[in-house]
């Protein structure tokens, strides 16, 4: 327990003899933890901007003048990929059409006979799915047509695939930048301790003895950013939040009304930075102690 006490002791007094180099390891994991940070964050957002418009998407099916509208719904209802139904009979389907055209009412006076079918419109709950919604209420007898916003379904689809895409990548490229600069940092703290090293090699100390300040040293460093870029990531995203929800009518439209508080994602933020930030400085100390410390 001694020896345990004293290596931890020796490894964060190492983060101070060595503070140039510390510092500059501590700089460059709190920018990358805070674009890190900050790219999952949005990427959260993306995702229920996506989802809240997508929930605005819906499809139409049209009825027949003989189909059982009641009979109709209760299927539509009952389909396991219906998320929502909302039924507009054909006199409200032609009171909405006059009210979207009203600078052409002139064309649906005298009308013979109402041109506007019984709608049913069908939210679904898997935007990825809506080809096989669409196949399915086509199937239901008394529907002659359905409609569905296909080029925007896909348009959606491709969206969240290129943003899940982007994420992965600064993630990985950005951990990796930092367990590079990590790694280096110890090496050169090898380099410059070899005298002390060979000393207790010689006194027979183990490999673990003399690695294991090494692994605190980068694991403190770790845990310093993690605070660090929290706090930042912190200060930044409720200034966006608070930028962006002025005019709460607009990004309603938009979609972007339920965006995430960093109040709901506070703790969980401080234990993905903190966690993210030991990992990586303990990842590229084993790699330099691995490769440059001979023990």
């Amino acid at each position: 327990m001694n020896n345990l006490s004293y290596l931890i002791k020796q490894g964060i007094r190492s983060v101070w003899k060595n503070r140039f180099m510390s510092f500059a390891s501590l700089c460059i994991m709190t920018v990358s933890l805070i674009l890190v940070g900050m790219s999952a964050i949005v990427m959260l957002d993306c995702g229920i901007i996506l989802d809240n418009v997508s929930d605005k998407n819906e499809i139409s099916v049209y009825l027949s003048d003989d189909a059982d509208i009641k009979h109709i719904g209760e299927v539509l209802k009952s389909n396991t990929l219906t998320e929502k139904v909302d039924f507009v009979s054909a006199e409200e389907g032609l009171k909405k059409m006059i009210e979207q055209y009203s600078e052409q009412k002139e064309l649906f006076q005298n009308l013979p006979y109402n041109p506007v079918p019984a709608t049913y419109m069908v939210t679904i709950n898997d935007l990825d799915k809506i080809s096989t919604a669409v196949q399915q209420f086509k199937a239901i007898d008394g529907v002659y047509k359905v409609n569905a916003p296909m080029d925007f379904a896909g348009f959606i689809k491709d969206l969240r695939t290129t943003f899940t895409i982007i994420g992965i990548v600064l993630i990985v490229a950005l951990g990796t930048v930092s367990v590079i600069i990590i790694s280096n940092t110890t090496r050169l703290s090898v380099f410059s301790r070899r005298k002390e090293i060979a000393i207790m090699r010689i006194v027979g100390a183990t490999n673990s003895f003399i690695k294991t300040p090494f692994f605190v040293e980068g694991l403190f460093i770790g845990l310093l950013s993690g605070l660090l870029s929290w706090f930042v990531t912190k200060l930044v995203y409720e200034n966006l939040y608070n930028l962006f929800t002025q005019n709460l009518g607009m990004w309603n439209a938009l979609g972007m009304g339920d965006i995430l508080q960093f109040s709901e994602i506070g703790w969980y933020v401080l234990a993905a930075c903190c966690s993210a930030g030991a990992l990586l400085g303990a990842i590229g100390t084993v790699l330099s102690t691995g490769k440059y410390l001979k023990v």
